[in-house]
């Protein structure tokens, strides 16, 4: 087993493309990874003479338990099989699965990863070449970045653009803007632009522009003091509580003009100044924004100014709508189900004919639309637990 460490080919099945993004960002390209989702459990079991390894999510073990395919699976990969010891997981895997699994902690390190297997002796190898690659210092690495960047679930060339751009830029302070329609993610890639910045550790703050007032906004944007206004006490702004941190900027082609200069002047200098104050205030923000308008064409009316425009463009990033993510079907309707099987405790599936009637949908919903779909199927189909097309209403 492991005769060759670089070549060893380990196959990684589970429910969720996180746990895929996992391995792929821990171990590089130190061993031959083959990524599956548990309902390609059958071609690991067929291609077993392929793989020197397999590991499973706890979810995809259970499912294999379910199915009546565990022991199959602990007799085919005797000695090569290991599972996934979530922090979440809802069972306990020893008594579930058989006193005889062999359970990995996750998230983990390499150290953690390469003392599990030393402990279970799948390979003297493996410590060997951990050993081997002192410089990476992987032990002291913390995983809890590709953890938040693989919550963009999918691998449809569109969604990877999406981490590839995110991930370019997130470590810098240029201004960010992701563009797209209405319910496709754009706060949660912003959220994890920021969960990848060196601002990680500081606040993270949402301003939603949508329908705002001038001189409602430039309060909350900005602040106020006490007296400047009828009823008025001293309220820190946005600039302020996001200082050192975050800013996402929501909707801002709803950002009324009269706020748009004060804007530009907190992004060219970094002053601003509260309502009713004297004062100048100083603000050290990253600023993120997000539109699923034609900013451009907004120019061209003078619905938007100019130069605010060229000052928020600089590194845009174009979040695909659902029907531009088709091949992500699959998995992003197993994630929801997953999450709904967690809260109502209740087994759910899905047939073919029910994804394939969501995949010719349009869905100008987007994720809500999505989501809301899935849960009244799920009502609808209580009573079967299994969801088929009849049960699908857009």
């Amino acid at each position: 087993m492991f005769s060759k460490v670089n070549n060893a080919s380990i196959a990684v099945v589970a429910s969720d493309d996180d746990v895929h993004l996992f391995f792929d960002c821990v171990f590089e390209e130190e061993y031959n990874l083959r990524m599956f989702l548990d309902v390609q459990l059958e071609i690991v079991l067929q291609s077993q003479d392929c793989f020197d390894c397999v590991i499973m999510d706890s979810r995809s073990a259970w499912r294999a338990k379910a199915a009546g395919r565990w022991e199959d699976c602990l007799q085919i990969f005797k000695g090569r099989l290991f599972v996934l010891r979530e922090v979440d997981c809802a069972f306990d895997i020893e008594k579930t699965l058989g006193a005889e699994t062999r359970a990995i902690p996750y998230p983990f390190t390499k150290h953690d990863f390469y003392s599990c297997f030393e402990k279970y002796k799948a390979s003297s190898l493996l410590k060997i070449h951990a050993e081997e690659k002192p410089a990476k210092k992987a032990p002291d690495m913390d995983f809890s970045d590709i953890l938040q960047f693989a919550r963009l679930l999918g691998s449809s060339e569109k969604i990877n653009e999406v981490r590839r751009k995110i991930l370019m830029v997130a470590d810098t302070d240029l201004p960010l803007i992701f563009y797209g329609e209405s319910g496709t993610g754009k706060t949660m890639a912003a959220k994890i632009a920021h969960e990848l910045s060196l601002r990680k550790d500081k606040p993270f703050v949402i301003a939603n522009m949508a329908n705002a007032r001038s001189e409602f906004m430039e309060s909350v944007l900005f602040g106020n003091v006490r007296g400047a206004f009828t009823d008025a006490r001293d309220r820190d702004g946005l600039f302020k509580k996001a200082d050192g941190g975050t800013l996402f900027m929501d909707e801002i082609a709803d950002l009324p003009l009269e706020c748009q200069a004060k804007l530009l002047r907190v992004i060219e200098s970094g002053v601003f100044r509260p309502i009713g104050s004297d004062e100048e205030c100083h603000s050290d923000v990253r600023l993120i924004f997000a539109t699923n308008a034609d900013l451009e064409n907004m120019v061209r009316k003078r619905l938007f100014r100019e130069d605010l425009y060229w000052r928020i463009v600089d590194f845009p990033i174009q979040v695909p709508a659902l029907r531009e993510r088709l091949e992500d079907f699959p998995l992003l309707i197993e994630n929801e189900l997953n999450e709904m099987r967690k809260k109502s405790g209740k087994d759910l599936s899905i047939t073919q004919g029910a994804v394939q009637k969501m995949r010719r949908y349009d869905w100008p919903g987007n994720f809500r639309q999505f989501k809301a779909c899935l849960r009244r199927a799920a009502v609808l189909s209580r009573d079967t637990g299994l969801i088929d097309q009849d049960s699908i209403s857009f």
